[in-house]
């Protein structure tokens, strides 16, 4: 059996943010709970489908969704 966690990383905005800004935070949050036993199982990039400002139907993203997983020993 297996324990799940889910860590959310929101995308970084504004003009003084580079190209892969946010990715550099979620590969600092992976080598983190790897330290501490959690395996990397998947990485999202869910839409915000409320945007308030994007046509009907357009999503966009906001965040990346980083899902750990632990096996529970029973």
């Amino acid at each position: 059996m297996y324990e799940y966690k889910f860590i959310e990383v929101p995308l970084k905005k504004g003009f003084k943010v580079k190209s892969g800004d946010t990715f550099e935070d979620c590969k600092s949050v992976i080598n983190k709970e790897s330290k501490n036993g959690w395996r990397l199982k998947q990485v999202i990039i869910p839409a915000n489908e409320n945007t308030g400002f994007a046509a009907p139907g357009v999503a966009a993203p906001y965040c990346y969704q980083i899902i750990f997983e632990k096996e529970i020993n029973s």
